[in-house]
């Protein structure tokens, strides 16, 4: 489990230290803001994820704050949504699968759209149920990748970790078309998850 959490993609920490060098050299007053950002984020991520569980609006709070840097990155240009519907923020979840599959909608659907991309993510938390739905459209032109990495290794990674903490209780799907890409998850978090 800790070798697929290993595996999050690192692009993000390099386009948003690039975004910050830009608003460094305008002065901008937005830089010290994304310097937070990136910190909570990198702090997540190197801390919080040895938890056997986080409450629901750590997780949340984390999607916001990379959402906040990518937007940053892709301006009005994106048509992006996020509605949350929770009714227990204090419910566990296992730390860095919801974030996982948001990279992957920013990474597949509006890097490389040169168009207006659309990403949208519904996140409804009911009765220890969690429902998650991201949705983006993919380029019309395929990215090339002289790294190799796009070869589904995302998804892949979090299938796996999946079925690892929460066997028999979740559900994953994909729904895939020739332009648009969608991740349907469910989870049962009333459960004990079997993180190792």
């Amino acid at each position: 489990l800790g070798f697929l959490k290993a595996q999050l993609h690192p692009h993000f920490l390099f386009n948003t230290l690039n975004n910050l060098y830009t608003l460094t050299l305008y002065k901008s007053d937005e830089a010290p803001d994304v310097v937070m950002k990136l910190s909570k984020i990198l702090d997540y991520t190197l801390h919080q994820d040895k938890n056997e569980g986080i409450a629901i609006d750590k997780e949340v709070e984390l999607i916001e704050n990379y959402i906040d840097l990518e937007l940053l990155r892709y301006g009005d240009r994106l048509d992006f949504i996020f509605n949350k519907n929770i009714s227990n923020p204090s419910a566990k979840i296992a730390p860095l699968v919801l974030l996982s599959i948001v990279e992957n909608a920013f990474k597949h659907g509006a890097s490389g759209d040169h168009g207006r991309p659309q990403i949208h993510i519904d996140l409804k938390v009911e009765n220890d149920q969690l429902l998650f739905e991201v949705f983006n459209t993919k380029p019309k032109v395929a990215q090339v990748d002289k790294t190799n990495f796009k070869k589904g290794i995302g998804m892949n990674n979090v299938k796996r970790q999946l079925v690892l903490i929460y066997p028999k209780q979740h559900q994953f799907k994909v729904e895939e078309t020739a332009g648009t890409y969608k991740v349907l998850l469910t989870i049962d978090l009333q459960s004990d998850m079997a993180i190792v």
